[in-house]
C-alpha cells in the first residue's frame, strides 16, 4: 500500500479551496450586484428628489408672479380710465414683483395703453381665456419670458391685456443655490426644448435641445422619470406635473455621469473583491496548514502499516493525529504490537515443534549410533592397552578413541536436551534432598571441574555466596548450566579475563539469583536475541552446536526459574542472571 502524501494534499487543499472559493464568489457577487442595485436606485431616488425640490420652487415663483399680475389686472379693470391709479398700480407691481423686467398695458385690440412698448406681432391671447405664459426669448443672450394676463371687468368683458416680461435669471439662482454632485448638471427647458438655465458655467443659449432623448422623453411626459443613455445617468420632471393653477409646459433636468454617480458602487466592488481575495489567500493558506497537517500523520500511518505488512517492527516513534486520525494510530499500533505477539507465539510454537523433531531425532540417533559407536570406542581403547606408546598405530587408535568420545559427548548432549528431567541423588554432600540444591556446595564444584579449562586461558576465578538457601533445581541440572556459562565466557577470552560467579537472595526472599559475569569482548546486541535458539552459536565452525545456552535455558525453564544476558559490570563483557525459585522445604 503506497500513497503519495502530495497527492493527497493536493487534494484535500483543493477541496478546502473550493470550500473557500465559491462561497466566497457567491457571497461576493450577491454583494457586489445587491450594492449596485442599491446604488442605483439611491442615485436616482437622489436626483428625483432634487428636481422635484427645484421643480417646485420654480413653479411656485412662475405661479406667484402670475396670481400677482392677474390679481393687478383685476384691479386695473375696475378703473380702466383713470390713469393715476393706472401708474400707482403699475409702480406697486414692479416693486412687489422684482423678476418684472418690463410691463405693458394694452387694450384688447393690442394698442399700447400704458408702459413699455411690446414687439410687434405679438399675440395677446385675446382668443383665449386668462392669458399663457410664453416660452423663453434671448435678449442679448439673456433668457427672459413674457406673462400675458387678461383684464376683465366685473361682468367678464375684456377691458385690456396685461404683459409681463420676466427675467429668467432667478431661476439660474435657484439652481446654483442646489447642491449637486461631482460633474453634476441641473438644465430647465421650454417647451421648444431651449435651456432656460443650467448649472453649467458655459452659461446658456438660444439652441433648442429638442432630439435629445432625456429632453423628449421630459417633455413628452405629465410624469417624472429616469433614463441611463451615453454615459449619463438623467431624471427629469415636467414642471406642469405640480398641478399648479395654470400648467406650464416646462421641464427640469438633472445629469450625472455614470462613473461619478456610480462611483460608491466601484468601490463598493472594489472593497468586496479586495476583501474576497484577502479572505481567499487566508483560506488557501489555513487550507495549505491543515492540508498538511491531516496529511501528514496520514502519510506516516502509510509508511507503518507498509513496514508491519513487511513483517518488521516499526523503529519510528508512534504517530499523533488530531481527531479520529490520532484513534487511527493508535489502532494501528494495537494492532502491530498483536501482530508481533501472534509471530512471536507462532515463532515459538515453530521453535517448539522443532525441539519435538530435534527429540525424536536424538532419540533416533541414540539407538541407531550409540551401540555402534561404543562397539568402536570400546574396540579402539581395547587394542590401545596392547600398544605400546612407540608403536606407529597407537595414534590412529588414539584419535579414534577420541573422535568416537566425542561423538558421544554430542549424542549425550542432543539426549539430555530432548529428553524431560529426572530426579537424581543429592549431590556434593550438601544435605539437599531430591529436586533440591544448595548453591554454594554447586559452584564451589563448578569452580574445580572448569579450573584445567580456565587456566589454559589465563582466565581468573572469582565467587561470592551470600546464601545458604536450598534452590527448586537438581544439583547436576545447575553444574549443568553454570559449567556451560563458564566454559563460554572462558571460550571467549583472547589475552586472560575474570570470570565472577555469584549467588544471593532476590527481595523477599523467594527466590536467589545466581550471576555469571565477565569482562570479555562481550556478545553483540543483534546476536543476544538469539543466543538462546537452537544451534545458533557465534563460534567458528566445528568449534560449537549451538545448543548450550538452549539447553541451559531449558533447565532452568523446567525448575520455574528464568535466565536473560544483561551487560556486564562497568559495562563491559556480559552477564547471565539466572533466577531459582527458593525450595518450600
Amino acid at each position: 500500500m503506497k500513497v503519495k502524501k502530495s497527492s493527497l494534499r493536493w487534494s484535500v487543499l483543493i477541496v478546502l479551496a473550493l470550500a473557500a472559493v465559491v462561497p466566497t464568489v457567491v457571497v461576493g457577487s450577491l454583494a457586489i450586484s445587491r450594492a449596485r442595485h442599491d446604488v442605483e436606485d439611491e442615485v436616482q431616488r437622489g436626483a428625483l428628489a432634487h428636481i422635484r425640490a427645484l421643480g417646485a420652487a420654480l413653479d411656485g415663483t412662475l405661479q406667484d408672479a402670475r396670481r400677482t399680475v392677474d390679481f393687478a389686472a383685476s384691479q386695473w379693470a375696475d378703473a380702466a380710465g383713470d390713469q393715476r391709479s393706472t401708474q400707482l398700480l403699475a409702480r406697486r407691481l414692479r416693486r412687489d414683483l422684482t423678476i418684472v423686467k418690463t410691463l405693458s398695458i394694452l387694450s384688447p385690440e393690442g394698442e399700447l395703453v400704458f408702459g413699455d412698448p411690446i414687439p410687434g406681432g405679438f399675440d395677446i391671447g385675446s382668443h383665449s381665456f386668462g392669458g399663457y405664459i410664453g416660452d423663453a426669448v434671448f435678449e442679448k443672450g439673456h433668457p427672459e419670458i413674457h406673462m400675458v394676463v387678461q383684464a376683465r371687468g366685473r361682468t367678464g368683458e375684456l377691458m385690456g391685456v396685461f404683459v409681463a416680461t420676466l427675467d429668467l435669471g432667478f431661476v439660474h439662482d435657484v439652481i446654483a443655490a442646489a447642491r449637486l454632485g461631482p460633474g453634476a448638471q441641473v438644465i430647465v427647458i421650454d417647451g421648444r426644448g431651449v435651456p432656460v438655465a443650467t448649472s453649467d458655467p458655459s452659461g446658456t443659449s438660444a439652441t433648442s435641445l429638442v432630439g435629445d432623448p432625456v429632453v423628449d422623453r421630459a417633455l413628452s411626459s405629465t410624469v417624472e422619470g429616469t433614463l441611463s443613455q451615453g454615459g449619463w445617468v438623467s431624471a427629469y420632471r415636467n414642471l406642469s406635473s405640480y398641478q399648479s393653477l395654470r400648467g406650464v409646459r416646462w421641464a427640469i433636468i438633472h445629469r450625472q455621469p455614470e462613473a461619478e454617480a456610480y462611483a460608491l458602487a466601484r468601490r463598493t466592488t472594489r472593497d468586496t473583491l479586495t476583501i474576497g481575495i484577502a479572505a481567499l489567500a487566508i483560506a488557501l493558506a489555513l487550507g495549505a496548514f491543515f492540508a498538511r497537517r491531516l496529511t501528514r500523520p496520514l502519510a506516516d500511518l502509510a509508511r507503518r502499516a507498509d513496514v508491519i505488512a513487511a513483517g518488521m517492527t516499526p523503529d519510528e516513534p508512534p504517530v499523533h493525529g488530531p481527531g479520529e486520525i490520532g484513534t487511527l494510530a493508535r489502532s494501528v499500533d494495537e494492532m502491530a504490537k498483536r501482530i508481533a505477539e501472534r509471530a512471536e507465539l507462532t515463532s515459538a510454537l515453530a521453535r517448539g515443534d522443532r525441539l519435538a523433531s530435534v527429540g525424536v531425532m536424538s532419540a533416533q540417533v541414540a539407538h541407531e549410533i550409540n551401540n555402534p559407536l561404543t562397539t568402536v570406542l570400546g574396540y579402539a581403547k581395547l587394542m590401545l592397552e596392547d600398544k605400546p606408546a612407540d608403536h606407529p598405530d597407537r595414534g590412529a587408535l588414539e584419535l579414534i578413541a577420541d573422535e568416537a568420545e566425542r561423538m558421544k559427548k554430542i549424542i549425550g548432549t542432543l539426549l539430555e536436551y530432548a529428553r524431560a528431567p529426572r530426579p537424581s541423588e543429592p549431590a556434593f554432600g550438601s544435605g539437599a534432598t531430591a529436586g533440591t540444591s544448595r548453591p554454594s556446595a554447586v559452584i564451589e564444584h563448578v569452580g574445580a571441574l572448569v579450573l584445567p579449562q580456565l587456566k589454559k586461558v589465563r582466565a581468573v576465578f572469582q565467587t561470592e555466596v551470600t546464601t545458604e538457601a536450598l534452590i527448586s533445581i537438581e544439583a547436576s541440572q545447575l553444574q549443568q548450566v553454570l559449567v556451560n556459562l563458564v566454559q563460554n565466557a572462558a571460550q571467549a577470552f583472547t589475552h586472560g579475563g575474570t570470570i565472577k560467579v555469584t549467588a544471593k537472595p532476590m527481595p523477599g526472599d523467594i527466590a536467589t539469583l545466581i550471576t555469571v559475569s565477565d569482562d570479555g569482548p562481550g556478545i553483540p546486541i543483534e546476536a543476544r536475541v538469539k543466543v538462546f535458539d537452537p544451534f545458533y552459536t557465534t563460534k567458528a565452525p566445528g568449534t560449537g552446536t549451538g545448543l548450550g545456552l538452549a539447553v541451559c535455558r531449558h533447565l532452568v525453564a523446567t525448575a520455574g526459574g528464568s535466565i536473560e544476558l544483561v551487560d556486564g559490570p562497568n559495562g563491559r563483557g556480559v552477564e547471565f542472571r539466572v533466577v531459582i525459585p527458593n525450595s518450600r522445604e
